[in-house]
């Protein structure tokens, strides 16, 4: 699959981000395990890939949870970190990407958390036929990635003027995408469309101030009609009965 010019992400990036950056930030990574919980939470037995798992901070939470979880990821500096720090006896890591991984049952459930806009148009859709083909009849995916009909541009181009995080727009980010655009995807390769909302539009500014406001803010824009977060979350299913 394609991917933009390369970045060097560091191994502990998402841990850093998620336990020790400002207050917005640390939300804004937050606002990921409380998307898990509302829209598809893992299961005791369920078996579970995240696909881009990065420093492993997701895939150690949906552990959590009993279920048996494998974190993937091209960067080794990353599955290093994760295994050192996550791993456990239903959690591991393995250093791969989506074309490379072979598994020997199919799964229950894909987290995919803000990879394919770093993939081109391409590589987008065979990454979800893969995903496809890797679930079992009745498996679900979620997936998130940047809403670019939304205040996302802006976002984007403001963050990478700040050095807070590694480049993105023009360096990482490829393809973008928003509702339709998402949902289109998804419908093309097999897949029933369960739900596509957005979040973060207030919730991670709020809480500079309180981190119950933000808390509060992030359940309101879940249920509100028409929001226009800067964050798609979108669980598609395979269809069919296990």
């Amino acid at each position: 699959m394609s991917v933009s010019k390369p970045v060097v992400v560091p191994g502990d990036y998402q841990h850093r981000a998620a336990t020790r950056g400002p207050a917005v930030q640390r939300f804004w990574h937050h606002t990921k395990r409380l998307a898990i919980d509302r829209y598809l939470p893992p299961k005791p037995g369920d078996l579970i890939l995240d696909a881009g798992c990065g420093s492993g901070v997701i895939t150690s939470y949906l552990g959590e949870s009993g279920a048996r979880v494998i974190g993937l990821d091209p960067n080794p500096e990353s599955i290093d970190f994760a295994t050192r720090t996550f791993g456990r006896s239903n959690v591991t890591f393995i250093h791969s990407g989506i074309d490379d991984l072979s598994l020997d049952q199919p799964l229950d459930k894909i987290y995919n958390l803000e990879v394919i806009e770093h993939l081109s148009a391409a590589g987008g859709r065979e990454m979800l036929r893969r995903f496809y083909g890797a679930l079992r009849p009745g498996g679900q995916l979620f997936l998130t990635t940047p809403n670019v009909r939304s205040l996302w541009p802006l976002i984007e181009w403001t963050v990478d003027r700040t050095g807070l995080v590694p480049p993105m727009g023009g360096a990482q980010h490829v393809e973008m995408y928003h509702r339709r655009k998402l949902r289109d995807a998804g419908a093309a390769h097999g897949f029933e469309v369960k739900t596509i909302r957005s979040m973060c539009l207030l919730s991670p500014w709020a809480a500079v101030v309180s981190w119950r406001a933000a808390r509060w803010l992030f359940d309101v824009e879940a249920v509100l009609p028409g929001v226009m977060g800067p964050v798609l979350v979108a669980v598609f299913g395979r269809p069919g009965t296990r």
